[in-house]
């Protein structure tokens, strides 16, 4: 960002827009510039010492609080992310004159303008910026209220005065107003224009919850504003967004007990960036950060990222005003407002269920290498995931081999009502006739994760466990997996928790050797293409549903084709986080006698 301003004289104003971070840093970019000896800012005269006061304090939060004539609350935020508040709080750090100049009016008419978004100024540069506000201005026509003429008259009076004092005026106006007021000064008379009356005007500090609701930048973006004010560097917007979706992510892994896939940040990244262009803008507000983390992961992610992106840590009140506690609507007006439907961990304590239980049951230990097998309920849950993947495999082949035709005789698979449209100018209705699939899915390969090397180069095997096993009945599948070792987290006498890395599943039961001993495998690569390569030689279907965070490599598509086989890709992404992290996880019993008493183990 290169700093800009409007020059006339000893005057050099910074058009500026309220409550935004790149705002603020142009104002504080230019004042190092300019090196000013005196500062002028768009705020109310009479509340000039508040104002000045509720500066002196950021980066604690303050409010200005005067009454209207019909006695109703009018509130001034002062908060980091403001330039006006950032122009005066600079004063006040270097020691030089501040003042506000504007005309204090009752009941200002609310008018809300359609601006460029000011994240593009870390782009373009705030002067054209300026230059893209002008012509949406000229475009749209407003009408200058004789509200706006006073002020105008107001503060071009006050620098007129000022540079009769000061040889380098730093003046901070809104954008509506700031070339006007330039102008303006020329006039050798200023017409005679009064202050509201004001009986009394306050000054009070928000409570911690208060806070997280009200402030217009949220805390994240505040707090990484004030180390810019120390480095200079000002930070991306869309870097810190996502440096937030990574930090909560740390706090979601540690709280649930869930993974997080790096492919979480993509979807939620593309459907913030689609989310955003709807709404008119660049970047998204905070409610759109929070709406992405529930649609993308889930509620309980989308409240880390509230906890974090709302933590403001600068709330000290040294010099002890009144707390106050105001909700976004009392300050912004109407606001929207987001829920979290938490999902809590179990609160049986097993010690405290089976603390009159013989010692001998309390003994835990894993299970044994010989006899284990799985636990039913978790059985069904997998099968029925694997027959949904088998649908969805299915339908993704339809869908790529469907096409649109013309309507003679028959709707086929109904109206395509997009592709109608598209020759509406030809007067022809089109009908959609999808697909016919060469076959069925015969086995479906999921990976959740995989073994990588370090960025050290060092390779650390985090799913060291490989085994494969056979379906105890007709309408169960074959499974061979990789996941976390059975003898990690042990939850009951020769109960253990694992969570698969990925897993492959063959239907019909019963037919699957050992594929990690299996020599046809040796040359295969990774644990992954092992999976998938048994996947294609076991099934009895043309198709293999792989979902993956990366499609596979070719080699393995034409692998397929050799044997008449084909893979359909869907990516992990696409599917329910809340459902794969239910998948993910599963449990190992030491015999089908640890069935009984599972349950009393495993919520």
């Amino acid at each position: 960002m290169t700093p800009f301003t409007l020059h006339k004289d000893q005057i050099f104003a910074v058009p500026i827009t309220h409550y935004n971070m790149e705002m603020a840093a142009a104002i504080k970019l230019a004042f190092e510039e300019i090196q000013p000896d005196c500062v002028a800012v768009e705020l109310p005269e009479t509340m000039q010492l508040q104002h000045l006061h509720a500066a002196s304090r950021l980066p604690d939060i303050s409010l200005v609080i005067p009454f209207s004539t019909h006695l109703d609350p009018i509130y001034y935020l002062c908060e980091p992310c403001d330039p006006s508040y950032e122009a005066l709080r600079s004063a006040l750090e270097t020691q030089i004159p501040a003042f506000c100049i504007d005309l204090d009016i009752d009941r200002y008419p609310e008018f809300k303008e359609l601006m460029p978004d000011p994240y593009s100024i870390t782009k373009i540069g705030l002067e054209n910026y300026y230059e893209a506000y002008n012509k949406i201005i000229l475009s749209s026509q407003k009408a200058r209220s004789k509200y706006d003429e006073h002020r105008e008259l107001y503060m071009a009076k006050r620098l007129k005065e000022l540079s009769l004092n000061y040889d380098r005026i730093l003046f901070v106006g809104g954008m509506f107003h700031v070339n006007n007021v330039l102008e303006l000064i020329d006039r050798p008379k200023f017409p005679e224009l009064k202050h509201t009356h004001r009986d009394s005007v306050q000054i009070c500090t928000l409570t911690e919850e208060s806070c997280r609701e009200v402030m217009a930048e949220f805390g994240w973006i505040s707090r990484q504003y004030e180390e810019f004010r120390k480095t200079k560097v000002l930070p991306d917007r869309q870097k810190l967004i996502l440096d937030l979706y990574k930090e909560a992510s740390l706090k979601y892994i540690e709280v649930s007990g869930h993974a997080f896939p790096g492919y979480h940040f993509r979807n939620i990244m593309k459907f913030l960036r689609n989310y955003a262009l709807i709404k008119g803008k660049l970047m998204p507000d905070l409610f759109q950060i929070l709406a992405a983390a529930k649609g993308c992961v889930d509620h309980n992610y989308a409240y880390e990222v509230w906890k974090l992106a709302t933590e403001y840590p600068h709330l000290k009140n040294v010099d002890g005003l009144e707390e106050i506690d105001l909700s976004a609507k009392d300050i912004w007006g109407e606001s929207k407002t987001i829920h979290f439907h938490m999902r809590e961990k179990g609160r049986k304590d097993f010690f405290q269920m089976h603390r009159t239980k013989k010692k001998s049951n309390m003994i835990m230990k894993p299970p044994g290498p010989f006899s284990i097998c799985s636990y039913p309920p978790e059985d069904i849950t997998i099968e029925n995931f694997g027959d949904y993947l088998k649908k969805k495999g299915s339908q993704i082949i339809c869908e790529e081999g469907s096409r649109s035709i013309p309507f003679s005789s028959s709707l086929e698979d109904g109206i395509d009502t997009r592709e109608t449209i598209r020759h509406w100018t030809e007067k022809k209705l089109y009908v959609k006739v999808n697909g016919k699939p060469p076959g069925g899915v015969g086995s479906v390969v999921v990976i959740f994760d995989e073994d990588m090397p370090t960025e050290e180069g060092d390779y650390f095997e985090k799913y060291p466990w490989k085994t494969t096993w056979l379906g105890e009945h007709d309408q169960e599948s074959d499974m061979a997996f990789y996941a976390t070792s059975s003898s990690d987290k042990v939850v009951g006498p020769g109960i253990s928790r694992c969570e698969y890395g990925g897993m492959m599943m063959s239907y019909p039961p019963r037919r699957i050797f050992d594929v990690w001993s299996d020599p046809d495998y040796v040359y295969f690569g990774s644990k992954s293409e092992v999976l998938l390569a048994a996947a294609i030689d076991y099934a009895v279907q043309p198709l293999i549903t792989y979902v993956a965070s990366k499609p596979p490599r070719s080699a393995m598509k034409s692998f397929a084709r050799r044997f008449g086989k084909k893979i359909v890709y869907v990516p992990i992404g696409q599917l329910s986080p809340v459902t794969l992290n239910k998948i993910r996880v599963f449990h190992v019993l030491e015999g089908h006698d640890r069935r009984s008493i599972a349950d009393e183990f495993i919520f």
